[in-house]
């Protein structure tokens, strides 16, 4: 299912979007300020309010758009093209100005799935680790990891199934279509906690049994 960021602090609008979306068929999450944007976690679609942003605002969307590759809606108040120009050049893929019909809105974020949805599915997240597969490339926070390329395939796996314990047969049949490298499979585990640094400790060992990656440390 989609899960969808709202920020958005005026609670009446809030509560009415995050009812048409959810009737939909969207996950929707809320947020009332801009530290809820990097916060939370799991989100494939970010809709905003530009007035809780500040004068970083468009430092942040800049920077979402960079590292998430999500799509991003902003609302808006002010109904000023040099604004709204800027936004886009941002990485906005809409704004749009208050009062607004929540059917429209509904109806522009499916517009825009549209156009997203291989982009998205190349994208996988876990807390602040941000997995691109067709890059290889894996981001937390502000850095960029270097991960061989079983390590990417096992990281891609632990986030997939995440919260899911990962018998090590699994991992073995998925990674080297065998059983018999189980001591490989734990070296790679330990090379990998480590790389994530503090993220490592999501990552835990079922010992004889196999491997979880976890928001219950």
């Amino acid at each position: 299912m989609m899960k969808i960021l709202l920020i958005e602090d005026d609670r009446s609008l809030a509560k009415e979007i995050f009812e048409i979306f959810t009737d939909y068929g969207f996950d929707v999450e809320t947020g009332s300020s801009r530290d809820d944007i990097f916060t939370k976690n799991g989100y494939s679609f970010l809709i905003l309010d530009l007035a809780l942003l500040g004068v970083k605002g468009l430092e942040i969307c800049k920077k979402v758009k960079e590292q998430k590759g999500i799509p991003i809606i902003v609302l808006s108040s002010v109904c000023d093209i040099n604004v709204k120009v800027r936004w886009f050049e941002m990485g906005a893929d809409d704004f749009l100005v208050k009062p607004f019909s929540t059917r429209e809105l509904l109806a522009r974020c499916i517009a825009i799935l549209r156009r997203y949805r291989e982009k998205l599915k190349n994208v996988l997240e876990f807390e602040d680790i941000i997995l691109k597969k067709k890059e290889g490339r894996v981001i937390i926070g502000e850095r960029s990891i270097d991960l061989t390329r079983i390590e990417l395939q096992i990281l891609e796996l632990l986030i997939k199934y995440q919260e899911e314990v990962l018998p090590k047969d699994f991992i073995l049949e998925k990674i080297w279509k065998s059983k018999k490298n189980a001591r490989t499979l734990d070296v790679y585990i330990h090379r990998l906690r480590k790389k994530l640094g503090e993220k490592g400790k999501h990552l835990k060992t079922l010992t004889n049994v196999g491997y979880i990656l976890t928001r219950n440390i």
